[in-house]
């Protein structure tokens, strides 16, 4: 009898001494060609612009690569070349390099990343744009982020404000939305679905492997998401919307959280099936 404790950890246990040589290979690999690009940033970067602002998605796709994650693109993808701000669901940190792996954005995230260890030096690389929430910063923030958009940089934010579970969609901060709120900003609305690991369709029992929320450990949940054979996502990009279509923040967050939440249902739904 396969108890949910085993099958939760059977990705992992299906691995073979190949699969891991494989693995640790593509990883000195990466860190040797990841080990150049920071070089050749800190030496150009502030002589060519260009450098900086590819850096990340070079990055994000050479993590994506390590880590064998195939990601499907459904949807029309043209018209989000010319949106200002990018928001989706928010399930785990693979969420990152899926969605800016396919051309500059500025994510933005909560000020005390910048000092985490590693990930506070690549969130700063990734240029990312660092906030506080708490009310009495709120106006800095807003404007914070307007500067970024009015200078036509792409800006991505996750309007739950943390990660979910992966079985539900959160409620959103309007106050994600302040720095477009009446502004004549294009917002682009994504769904990022995991479907499968190592060809096993996710189930409730297995998504804790990719969505990282609650109190869960960062270490360990990592050491398990590297050791995965396979990783499968879907990101299905909806209609844009302008901001100054929206009487203020909260319908505009309303109704982009509905849309998001109704097509990650309806995924979710088809998947399990």
């Amino acid at each position: 009898m396969i108890t949910k404790e085993n099958f939760y950890y059977s990705p992992i246990k299906n691995l073979s001494f190949i699969d891991n040589l494989i693995f640790y290979s593509r990883l000195v690999l990466f860190t040797a060609v990841f080990a150049i690009l920071i070089t050749v940033s800190l030496l150009l970067g502030k002589m060519i612009p260009t450098i900086e602002k590819w850096l990340p998605v070079l990055f994000h796709k050479m993590l994506l690569w390590l880590l064998s994650v195939e990601v499907e693109i459904v949807g029309e993808t043209d018209q989000s070349k010319k949106s200002n701000l990018f928001i989706s669901n928010h399930l785990s940190y693979l969420d990152i390099p899926i969605l800016g792996s396919k051309f500059p954005m500025r994510f933005v995230a909560k000020s005390d990343v910048e000092s985490w260890p590693i990930f506070g030096f690549l969130a700063k690389k990734g240029r990312s744009i660092f906030i506080r929430r708490n009310k009495a910063d709120s106006l800095n923030q807003k404007n914070k982020i307007l500067d970024v958009l009015s200078s036509g940089e792409k800006v991505f934010i996750f309007p739950e404000g943390t990660t979910s579970d992966g079985n539900r969609v959160l409620k959103f901060k309007s106050s994600s939305f302040s720095s477009v709120e009446n502004q004549n900003f294009k917002i682009q609305p994504v769904v990022i679905i995991y479907s499968d690991l190592n060809g096993i369709p996710i189930n409730r029992w297995l998504r804790p492997l990719i969505a990282w929320y609650g109190d869960m450990d960062l270490k360990p949940h990592l050491s398990k998401l590297i050791r995965l054979m396979s990783i499968k996502a879907k990101l299905i990009y909806l209609e844009p919307v302008n901001a100054k279509n929206f009487e203020n923040r909260k319908d505009l967050s309303n109704y982009l959280e509905g849309r998001i939440r109704k097509v990650y249902s309806s995924a979710l739904s088809k998947k399990l099936a």
